[in-house]
């Protein structure tokens, strides 16, 4: 049905598919158009079996259409934050909560806090920040009797100030357009095979023409066709264009003709995706390093942004991934993706901090819609169970 109905916007010539109401405002005026032309075309004799019963009729009619459409099933849009506390429930539930429970208990004792040590290293949480984290709570839990929101606040703020100097660096621009703002900003993503890279360059391609922004993607993953395949998809999905070029090609040459034709279109972003690279594969990371370096004999200073994709399937392992690549690269940001699939969504914490290197979008499902920027508050409350007004 939703297809059928997206065929039929097209034909219209609307912008996006039409609601329910829409719908039934089109069926209304359909029935009085057509009683109109009744009258009017009608022969005399015709026009007398046109009586009032029947128009009311026709109204009755009509609004029993509208009942019965009434009854059928309505998107219901689900905002930003329900989707993010939606999609970190598992490492809430998991991890955090878990952690709360005990917390609740009065006069903690040192099994208790052994037990919460397990749960946070279960999580993948970095080893420097459980220790601190474990020595702060305990110096916290001798003061006055506290709540259980009372240690999960604490915690919050624990966190959040291990996180925050990092996560200011971000830039802005990056993810907020503005017409005019100037030249082509130029995006590279790297990352290892299946962490999701270019299903989130489509989501990210999407939301910045969402935003008005012409942009040009770059298929540079010229070793799977299945890539460059997936990649026009969501490229055509989005009405962006796209540059490719044959199995086997030069990635390098792929993304120099990338860059130079989103100059000349003076096109607002150009993202660049790169074939999923093993970090413990040298010969593969001096490869990204020589399409990162191609790029700048079209701009000198792009890329402007070096962002790494990471699953946090991967947890711990995740950190040594981002290591490797920001020794190559020079990252400048990472996207968080399959947040929803884990229970080790917290390891984002231990990795900016380790790596000072920010997260600047995360991701917690399939839709476009489940990938949006990285808000440090909003990320601690839906990881943590905060309340919020």
């Amino acid at each position: 049905m939703e297809n059928i109905a997206k065929q039929v916007a097209e034909v219209l010539g609307l912008t996006q598919v039409p609601n329910l109401y829409d719908w039934i405002a089109v069926a209304v005026i359909f029935i009085l158009v057509f009683y109109i032309v009744l009258n009017l075309f009608s022969s005399d004799e015709t026009k007398e079996d046109v009586t009032p019963e029947v128009a009311k009729e026709i109204v009755d009619t009509t609004e029993k259409v509208a009942e019965v459409a009434a009854t059928e099933p309505q998107e219901i849009k689900v905002s930003w934050a329900d989707r993010l506390v939606k999609g970190l429930s598992k490492t809430r539930e998991e991890v955090w909560g878990r952690v709360g429970s005990i917390l609740s208990s009065s006069n903690l004792t040192d099994e208790q806090f052994e037990e919460i040590e397990e749960i946070l290293y279960t999580a993948d949480l970095a080893p420097a920040t459980v220790a601190e984290l474990l020595d702060e709570l305990k110096k916290f839990s001798k003061g006055e009797s506290e709540s259980t929101e009372d240690f999960i606040s604490f915690i919050k703020n624990f966190l959040k100030e291990r996180m925050d100097p990092v996560q200011s660096k971000v830039n802005k621009e990056l993810y907020e357009f503005k017409a005019g703002a100037g030249e082509t900003k130029v995006i590279m993503i790297v990352g290892v095979n299946g962490a999701g890279k270019t299903t989130t360059i489509g989501k990210l391609a999407t939301k910045l023409k969402e935003q008005g922004a012409s942009v040009v993607v770059g298929a540079c993953d010229t070793f799977r066709a299945a890539a460059v395949e997936q990649l026009e998809v969501w490229c055509n999905r989005a009405g962006v264009d796209i540059v490719k070029a044959k199995e086997g090609a030069d990635p390098s040459g792929v993304a120099f003709d990338t860059v130079k034709k989103a100059v000349e279109t003076n096109a607002d972003y150009c993202i660049i995706d790169t074939a999923g690279r093993l970090h413990t594969a040298s010969n593969l990371m001096d490869e990204l390093a020589k399409t990162k370096k191609v790029m700048s004999k079209v701009m000198p200073d792009a890329p402007h942004e070096t962002l790494l994709v990471i699953d946090a399937i991967t947890g711990q392992n995740a950190l040594r991934q981002a290591e490797e690549f920001n020794k190559t690269l020079e990252l400048s940001g990472l996207i968080f993706t399959k947040c929803d699939g884990s229970s080790k969504a917290g390891s984002a914490v231990g990795i900016v901090q380790q790596l000072n290197v920010p997260i600047t979008y995360i991701g917690v499902g399939e839709d476009v819609d489940d990938l949006n920027i990285f808000d440090l508050d909003e990320y601690l409350n839906a990881l943590l169970g905060v309340a919020t007004n």
